[in-house]
């Protein structure tokens, strides 16, 4: 069965494998009453739920009916929407609707070598949802501050100058309290310095005062914009704000979560505790990847492959099929890594010596790390910075 996922309604197809016949696509609503006319009309097809392989594109209004699903007993499977258009063009289907689409995924699962949809352990599950939300709020923060940015360097282009980091709590105090240069100007050394150290009272004050109030006085900014520019600096500056107080907030309770996970990667050579939450939600369950090889290709760290006849591509691009989320945190932290952890710093220096391109050494750290986090979820151990020592030790006492 595929089901073409809507917000309202969710269209339905069904295709007999042994006849190979297509029952007529209908619609049910995404409520309980569709949910429940759903699965009557499945049960006058088949009483046993095994026969039934049901297939969802991967849609965030396609959850609630998934759940229900797998609950009382029917075997699902996720497929990718990108796919399944494919799938439908390659036949040759130009016209797309919501029949044809649930169509399509019906087809899709009849090649099968598809993994089954399963209700994921409630903790890791409400940690995803968590993490992936703190994510989206860290976009919107990092859009912000462009937005005011560009505002600054129409009204006052210099303040960057003094303020490295727009979104430090001196920065935002200030612009909170005097958007625009005249304001700065007319508080004064002493009014302007009591903002900055009731903001950051062991680095800012009288000197950074000083600073800003001329750099106001020499501004090359458009003066008659002022008004509204000052509403719209005004505005940013108490959104960056918000925002930080409730990423600081959610941290606090995914920490709080994360420490109820029994398998937790204690000791893992880098990255905060957010993060390490964030990566072990994508992953769920470990046991599902029998292989480092699988566990890779999951989070999509791993090569694409091409090839075609005699050819094969010799530096293939990043697969980028897993989750968008891991991808930025593996990322980031193979760059932390390499500053923070002389083991791979010393990686990172050596293959650079040898030619290696950065961004191909940044992806084998990112592929060293991934291979430490899966070894210690899958054997529920700590991390040992001297393993190799270790193993070698071990080796020689057998």
């Amino acid at each position: 069965m595929g089901v073409d996922v809507g917000k309202e309604r969710h269209h339905v197809c069904i295709l007999d494998i042994s006849s190979g016949n297509y029952y007529k696509a209908f619609s049910v609503r995404n409520d309980r009453d569709g949910f429940t006319e759903l699965v009557s009309s499945l049960e006058r097809l088949a009483a046993d739920k095994n026969d039934f392989l049901i297939g969802m594109e991967s849609c965030p209004y396609g959850l609630n009916l998934s759940y229900f699903l797998v609950a009382i007993g029917y075997n699902l499977v996720e497929v990718n929407s990108f796919r399944a258009g494919q799938f439908r063009k390659a036949q040759g289907r130009k016209a797309k609707t919501d029949s044809i689409d649930a169509r399509s995924v019906a087809d899709i699962l009849s090649l099968g070598n598809h993994k089954p949809l399963c209700i994921p352990d409630p903790i890791l599950d409400n940690l995803k949802e968590l993490t992936r939300f703190r994510s989206d709020l860290a976009e919107d923060k990092a859009a912000t501050i462009i937005h005011l940015k560009e505002v600054l360097s129409v009204l006052f282009p210099e303040f960057e100058n003094v303020f490295k980091r727009l979104d430090s709590a001196g920065s935002l105090a200030l612009l909170m309290a005097f958007p625009c240069p005249e304001h700065v100007i007319a508080a004064g050394e002493e009014r302007v310095g009591k903002v900055l150290s009731g903001a950051s009272p062991h680095r800012l004050g009288r000197g950074m005062a000083i600073r800003i109030i001329e750099a106001a006085r020499d501004t090359v900014g458009v003066t008659q914009k002022q008004p509204a520019l000052g509403i719209k600096i005004s505005i940013l500056t108490s959104r960056i704000m918000n925002l930080q107080s409730t990423m600081r907030d959610l941290d606090r309770q995914i920490i709080a979560l994360f420490s109820t996970v029994p398998c937790q990667p204690k000791g893992f050579p880098v990255g905060r505790a957010t993060s390490l939450a964030a990566i072990v939600a994508e992953i769920g369950d470990v046991k599902r990847f029998p292989t480092l090889k699988k566990f890779l290709s999951h989070l999509g760290w791993c090569p694409q492959t091409f090839q075609t006849g005699g050819y094969r591509l010799e530096h293939p691009k990043m697969s980028h099929a897993g989750s968008r989320y891991v991808r930025r945190l593996i990322w980031m932290l193979s760059i932390l890594a390499i500053r923070t952890v002389p083991r791979y710093r010393v990686y990172f220096q050596r293959r650079v010596g040898e030619g290696k391109a950065k961004m191909h050494i940044l992806v084998a750290v990112g592929r060293k790390l991934l291979s430490v986090l899966y070894s210690m979820l899958k054997r529920g151990v700590a991390y040992d910075p001297n393993w190799e020592e270790t193993s070698r030790l071990a080796l020689a006492r057998h």
